[in-house]
């Protein structure tokens, strides 16, 4: 994950450029595009915590050596998670079939490549299609999309400050319609989720 902010706001503006030239549909219009965060994925569901977040479902296989990358730390409360910097992405759910654990899910198989995607239409995980393992499909482009849904399964979007470290560390919250949460590491959290309900504002 990248913690230059200078880095970071230049990483900010290829994602944003890469999606709109290569994912994007005519007309569409981009609310947030997520970096790649290479870390690990952890998450409290069910009452259980898991960090690293295995999932228990066959998904896209990366043609990319397994990272390595230290394990998070034993038994770290689960509200302290922004406290481990192993950690990239945290997910809060009741069960495993939730919205949040579901595109965590691809997160943490994909060694960081994979990033979510929110736009005025579609809610989504998108892998850089060269890293996916075997064939791509005749008609796939630089991104291959998974996990994709109507925009209107997201509830809300904030920028809190978490953690015990002192400065807290920003992510990007994601909350469901579902109950279930995703929240993801970015210096300039603050800043994204603005310019994420401007843009929303705009739409109206």
């Amino acid at each position: 994950m990248e913690e230059n902010p200078r880095q970071a706001a230049q990483n900010d503006e290829i994602v944003e450029t890469e999606l709109a030239r290569y994912w994007l549909a005519e007309g569409e219009r981009l609310i947030l595009g997520c970096p790649p965060i290479r870390a690990h994925v952890g998450a409290f569901v069910g009452g259980r915590r898991r960090a690293p977040h295995v999932p228990s479902r066959q998904l896209p296989e990366v043609r990319l050596e397994r990272p390595r990358w230290p394990l998070p730390v034993e038994n770290l409360p689960p509200e302290d998670w922004t406290d481990d910097p192993t950690l990239g992405h945290w997910v809060r759910a009741d069960h495993e079939g939730q919205i949040a654990v579901r595109l965590a899910d691809h997160l943490a198989v994909s060694h960081g490549e994979a990033r979510v995607v929110v736009t005025d239409r579609r809610i989504a995980v998108v892998y850089p299609t060269k890293h996916l393992a075997g064939d791509p499909a005749p008609d796939s482009g630089v991104f291959a999309t998974f996990e994709e849904m109507d925009a209107g399964h997201l509830e809300a979007l904030d920028a809190p400050f978490l953690g015990r470290s002192v400065p807290p560390r920003p992510v990007i919250a994601f909350r469901f319609a579902d109950g279930s949460e995703l929240y993801s590491r970015d210096v300039h959290a603050v800043m994204k989720v603005r310019r994420a309900r401007e843009r929303t504002h705009a739409l109206r």
